[in-house]
């Protein structure tokens, strides 16, 4: 059969022949359809790269409707019938852009790019789905699914929330007005084209080569022939809706049947009466919020307004777009450890199941008696919801996350008690889920309170004294541990009954009134400060992303978007899964069985050394081999011993899991991360210190008066870079054309050109962009690329690796942990006398890329010492990958080391940490002029005492107030070379170099400079891709130096140009650029220059800056807000001022991420990285940003040392982010004193969950009173 579907209004082919029949409307769209604007790299509906739009007609309403998916989740054959439109279809340069793209590129909200395409779809189905009458807080709540590690987010919001109808955003006078959500009318209705004019075929069944089948039934006859059609020939089968279940468990390969039942009507529609709401199974979540906000104020169904919350709660909006009632309930049927919102919320309200068993019997049951129902040849029909007295009945529900939007729960909850007319329960459900697969009631508790005054203290006393006996939470990874579990729950009833007691106007201690609720976030808003020269224009101007507009419309490529090649192969590794252990033997047989599967290569079809690190020997990166397949014994979970390739990524992938590997031994004990190496009793040569301390003994020149110790604690961080590890390799003329997502060039080439045993002029590397980097595509990238290149050379096809999420999240490595002990010896005043420090960092199995160097440079930061500060640093080797350099290596852990002591020493001695700061600040330092300045303008003094009195009147809601002051050393090293070239037809200008543009903004400044320095508009300049030749011997692009030292490069290029042309100018004066480059030329003047900037081209300088962040924690549940965070940054006179403050704002979010979400678990028996997707890893989302977010560059502070007066802004900021970890320990603390515990300080760690804020709380079952 052969169908068509329409994208952007353009008509695609879909021959079902040469398709399977799983394929995911994100392949089509970037394979077939060749629309690579659409990008994709989690692969589960978790991180918005790939949102499209769909639009259809509604079965049962027939009204036509616009609603964002994951492409990457949605299947081909659900599309059919509908119209796809991607970024390419809103707008391009060729037919000019859309007033989405457009704002967003003009308020600099984009920087890699890699995400922007899907934010730009999210806010298009969401002004279009709404007919463009949206609120500021409606925009800001529909990205949570949209994750973008570059900006820090502020610059995205206020874009998109500037086309709300109460924005009070400026826009820029030159952004484009939406006159018209559409991209092809009809021509009948003047809508948005959805194909329900043309005849649609009457699919039915469509079989496959494979023996797979897709059913499209349109009755429920039709459905259950489908099932009883499956069940004859022994097919497994799937119900198809949204396909949305396969972001959280995987759906089995040997499924061959699919059933599409979003067509049927039946099982789409509602009824209201005044006994019940029934509900169709296949509502998506966001058509049953849509129910809700319908009845809401109906009597009898005042709850809804509650479930709204609730089910906005779940995922995100690509997700509940897709996503049904019933698919939710049927991952809880098929998996009931999964804390389905859904299922809770239903459970507590006692709704029914509507389970239909044939085309013409039902039944009605339970939620608990439908999860003990075999489902085998049966569907959901839908759900009944009964109508509820709220003079009688309170209801509320609860999620508790590690971050606000687009996760799972620790612990939800839903909790109904029924009132009698004299306010004593009559019925009671209280309802828990993420406690152990099992429970859901607690049973005990709900019979504790039938016929009892449920604000009685005294009830309250004994209602947690058994919930806490009850529950007994299981312990299984990478979830939080039973205490927090246990904890929250009892704090969630808690709040419940506090709220409602507030409602029912009961006796309630005033410090605790505010307990009863969840935080309430208002709508984010941000305040940058700087200052421009205009004589210096375009350099120091804020204008937009040089490359800002294609990022948005998709027309900006990245390597995995080259074309389709001819012959092509995928490639996917085959990793070893026993740590300490032999590969005996490698039986690829089951995997080479699969049709297209072509070859497995691993050690032995290496041509030259079997090593990841350069040709020549580097003592100061790599110290130490790095095979790039493994042939000893394996040092980590998942090491790669070999490759598969195949004619897709899907079956690479699949067939890569079915190479069965032998192993002989393994190790006694696996030590997979740092804590467990410090702790094991026999380290061994484990623990090695490359820095000693240059002094033997604290020399305490002066006397001290208090004396304490301390430890810090900073785990792993992934990188999360948008864009996955991508390389292309592409044979050529005896070479290979290598198209990688690499920062650093030249060591791709080198190492390409050393393992293949090939010269490096037979390696041409070419990088146009990449997205994202963070140091973790400096060395990390090479694992692909140079398996990939192996392939190419030896098949001598075009092979293409782009590696998965949780592959790279368990053969990659990471920022290196980190741990201190410390003990300092101080005056009263706070003046240290003493400080020894002994830290450690986690290399993983290799000392390659050290930041420990970094760690000692930065640990003193802008502080007085000399020989009164003892300081060692040790390296240690644990059995996981190698880690790796991230957003900076080192300084992050040597900032926050001091600062933590800093604080430490405030919290013993009763001195504000202000002070303590300025009692050791180096005298005549920079920072002894700008933190007064910094504290007035933050108002620091009057808002810490108010929080102090803030909390003093609240037992359950906290405030704190964390400051961190900074010193950042920049240094430069490497090369960086350039080439500008003038084009004589018309006087534009090009430029390559050896840079690599990863969203730092370095093409904006570098074509700034071009225009600055010749004298030209900014629009004559383009720069090109960087490639090996241009760009040749270039150093890696990090150390936040990129932009400086490449624009010193090209100034150097263009000013050997105006050197060249000032003899002429002079003759032809006054003559306009176009002349001059025409005499020029037939002069025979070259207009091609190239320079390069080295070490020792410019001194290094320091960058300072300061940071206060206000946070309020829910004590009950440890979750937080950051209210507000103000940060001033020394950027000397910044080349964009746009720029670098989103950058200044990228890197303080990412450290916010480390300081408060993202969270490494390792498996201790096995090794293995627990937390490898983004189901489980959580870097900050959209609505995890302050609220409040203030920028200032600091004025009238050229950097006379730096390019053009600048300064880099790249790395610095992210040292000032923890902050928020300082706040909360204000807070914290605060908690522990009404806790009646001894003050103590409490250590820190990277990241502060909610779980550890709970457990630090010491809130104990009897303090859970009233009044």
């Amino acid at each position: 059969m052969v169908e068509s579907i329409t994208i952007n209004g353009d008509s695609y082919e879909v021959n079902f022949a040469n398709l399977p029949a799983d394929i995911s409307l994100n392949t089509f769209i970037r394979e077939h359809a060749g629309l690579t604007g659409t990008k994709f790299m989690c692969q589960e509906g978790g991180c918005g790269v790939c949102v499209c739009a769909l639009s259809g007609i509604h079965p049962v309403t027939g009204e036509l409707s616009t609603w964002a998916v994951n492409s990457c989740l949605t299947l081909l054959n659900t599309c059919l019938g509908l119209e796809v439109t991607t970024t390419e279809g809103l707008g391009n340069k060729r037919k000019g852009y859309h007033a989405i793209q457009d704002r967003l590129a003009k308020m600099n909200g984009t920087q890699c790019g890699y995400c922007s395409p899907g934010f730009v779809m999210n806010m298009y189905a969401l002004l279009k789905g709404q007919g463009g009458k949206v609120t500021m807080a409606e925009v800001e709540n529909s990205f949570g699914g949209n994750i973008c590690r570059c900006t820090g987010y502020r610059p995205i919001l206020d874009a998109m929330k500037s086309f709300a109808v109460d924005s009070n955003i400026p826009v820029p006078k030159e952004c484009a007005d939406i006159e018209d959500l559409s991209t092809k009318q009809c021509p009948k209705t003047g809508q948005l084209c959805a194909g329900s004019c043309k005849k649609q075929s009457q699919r039915n069944v469509q079989l496959y080569s494979d023996g797979s089948r897709w059913s499209w039934p349109q009755t429920l006859p039709d459905l259950f022939q489908a099932l009883q059609d499956a069940a004859k020939e022994k097919l497994p089968y799937i119900i198809v809706a949204g396909n949305t279940a396969h972001g959280i468990y995987r759906r089995d390969v040997e499924i061959k049947a699919f059933i599409d039942v979003r067509g049927l009507a039946e099982l789409r529609g509602h009824t209201v009466s005044d006994k019940g709401l029934t509900l169709g199974a296949n509502l998506s979540l966001t058509e049953t919020m849509a129910i809700c906000r319908q009845l809401e104020q109906t009597s009898g169904f005042e709850y809804l307004a509650q479930v709204w919350l609730h089910l906005d709660w779940i995922a995100n909006v690509p997700v509940r777009n897709a996503g049904t009632l019933a698919g939710n309930l049927s991952i809880k049927h098929a998996h009931p450890e999964f804390p389905s919102d859904v299922f809770i919320v239903l459970e507590a309200l006692d709704a029914q199941v509507i389970i239909q068993e044939s085309a013409d019997k039902q039944r009605t049951v339970s939620l608990a008696e439908y999860l003990k129902t075999p489902m085998q040849g049966k569907i959901i029909r839908g759900f009944v919801l009964p109508a509820l007295s709220k003079d009688k009945v309170l209801f509320d529900s609860y999620k508790i996350m590690p971050r606000a939007q687009n996760a799972h729960a620790y612990v939800n909850a839903a909790f109904l008690l029924e009132l009698d007319a004299t306010s004593k329960v009559k019925n009671a459900r209280i309802c828990f889920g993420g406690i152990r697969p099992d429970f859901v009631h607690a049973t005990a508790v709900e019979q504790l309170l039938i016929g009892r005054n449920p604000f009685e203290n005294a009830l309250l006393e004994q209602v947690f004294s058994k919930l806490s006996t009850l529950l007994q939470p299981d312990e299984v990874l990478p979830d939080a541990s039973p205490a927090y579990r246990l904890k929250l729950a009892c704090g969630l009833l808690y709040k419940f009954l506090l709220k409602a007691a507030a409602q029912r106007q009961q006796k309630l201690n005033s410090r605790h009134t505010t307990g009863g609720n969840l935080l309430a976030r208002p709508v984010s808003k941000g305040e940058q400060i700087f200052e421009t020269f205009e004589q210096h224009y375009p350099v120091t101007k804020p204008t937009e992303k040089h490359e800002g507009l294609i990022q948005c419309s998709g027309e900006a490529t990245y390597a995995n978007d080259l074309p389709t090649q001819h012959n092509q192969l995928w490639a996917a590794f085959v990793t070893a899964k026993r740590v300490g252990a032999v590969v005996t033997k490698v039986d690829t047989a089951p995997a080479l069985a699969l049709p297209g599967v072509v070859a497995y290569l691993d050690a032995k079809d290496i041509p030259g050394p079997n090593n990841l690190g350069p040709h020549t020997k580097d003592d100061f990166f790599f110290k130490e081999v790095e095979q790039l397949f493994a042939t000893g014994p394996i040092r980590y979970y998942q090491q790669p011993i070999g490759i598969v390739l195949a004619t897709s990524n899907a079956l690479a992938q699949r067939s890569a899991e079915l190479v069965q590997i032998s192993y002989e031994g393994g190790a006694e004990e696996v030590l997979p991360n740092m804590k467990y190496v410090l702790e094991a009793e026999t380290a061994g040569d484990r623990i090695k210190q490359p820095v000693k301390s240059m002094i033997d003994k604290l020399d305490l020149q002066e006397p001290f008066e208090l004396q304490a110790s301390g430890k810090l604690d900073m785990g792993l961080q992934y990188h999360y870079f948008m864009e996955p590890h991508t390389t292309v390799v592409l044979p050529f003329e005896g070479g290979l054309q290598v198209y990688a997502a690499t920062q650093w060039m030249d060591l791709t080439q080198d190492i390409i050109a050393s393992v293949l045993k090939l010269k490096s002029n037979e390696v041409q590397v070419k990088t146009r962009r990449i997205g994202g980097g963070y140091g973790g595509k400096a060395s990390r990238c090479n694992l692909v690329a140079v398996a990939a290149a192996l392939a190419a050379h030896k098949l001598n096809r075009p092979v293409r690796f782009v590696q998965s999420l949780e592959s790279i999240m368990t053969t990659t490595g990471k920022r290196w942990a980190f741990h201190c002990d410390y003990d300092f010896f101080v005056q009263r005043s706070g003046k240290i006398v003493g400080l020894n420090s002994r830290f450690y960092e986690d290399a993983g199995y290799l000392e390659n890329e050290s930041p420990l160097g970094h760690t000692v440079l930065l640990s003193k930061n802008c502080y007085e010492f000399s020989d009164n500060y003892k300081l060692d640093g040790f390296l240690v080797l644990s059995d996981s990958p190698t880690n790796t350099p991230a957003r900076a290596p080192g300084s992050v852990e040597g900032i926050a080391m001091i600062e933590n002591i800093i604080e430490h020493i405030a919290f013993e001695t009763g001195v504000d940490p202000a002070d303590v700061r300025f009692a050791n600040i180096l005298p005549g330092h920079k920072m002894g002029d700008m933190m007064p300045r910094f504290l007035k303008s933050t108002l620091y003094r009057e808002r810490r005492a108010d929080i102090i009195a803030h909390n003093k009147e609240h037992r359950w809601r906290k405030r704190g107030l964390g400051l961190c002051i900074m010193e950042y050393q920049i240094g430069y090293f490497g090369q960086y070379p350039a080439t500008v070239a003038i084009y004589h037809s018309d006087g534009t200008v090009v430029v390559s170099h050896g840079g690599i543009e990863m969203g730092q903004g370095m093409n904006t400044k570098i074509a700034q400079v071009v225009a600055h320095t010749l004298g030209i508009p900014l629009e004559q300049v383009r720069i090109e891709a960087s490639d090996t030749i241009n760009g040749a011997n270039s150093m890696v692009t990090g150390g936040a130096v990129g932009s400086e030292t490449l624009c010193f490069a090209v100034r150097k290029a263009c000013n050997t140009l105006n050197s060249r042309l000032e003899p002429l100018k002079e003759e032809l004066k006054p003559a306009d650029w176009q002349t001059l480059i025409n005499a020029a030329y037939d002069r025979k003047i070259n207009l091609i220059a190239s320079d390069q900037c080295k070490q020792g081209d410019m001194e290094p300088y320091s960058v300072c800056g300061l940071c206060l962040i206000e946070v309020e924690l829910d004590v009950l549940t440890g979750n937080y807000l950051v209210n507000r965070a103000d940060i001033l940054e020394d950027t000397g006179e910044s080349l964009n001022p746009n720029v670098d403050i989103g950058q200044i704002e990228g890197a303080f979010m990412m450290g916010l991420g480390y300081w408060t979400s993202e969270q490494i678990v390792v498996d201790k028996q096995t090794g293995e990285c627990l937390t490898n997707r983004t189901w489980n890893y959580k870097p900050p989302g959209a609505k995890d940003i302050p609220i409040d977010l203030r920028i200032e560059l600091l004025p009238k502070s050229p950097n006379k040392a730096g390019f053009m007066r600048s300064k880099a802004t790249g790395e610095p900021a992210i040292c000032l982010s923890i902050a928020v970890a300082f706040a909360l320990q204000q807070a914290l603390q605060s908690a522990r004193d009404d806790a009646g515990l001894a003050k103590s300080w409490v250590t820190l760690n990277a990241p502060m969950t909610p779980e550890l804020l709970v457990l630090h709380a010491g809130t104990q079952p009897g303090q859970l009173t009233l009044n």
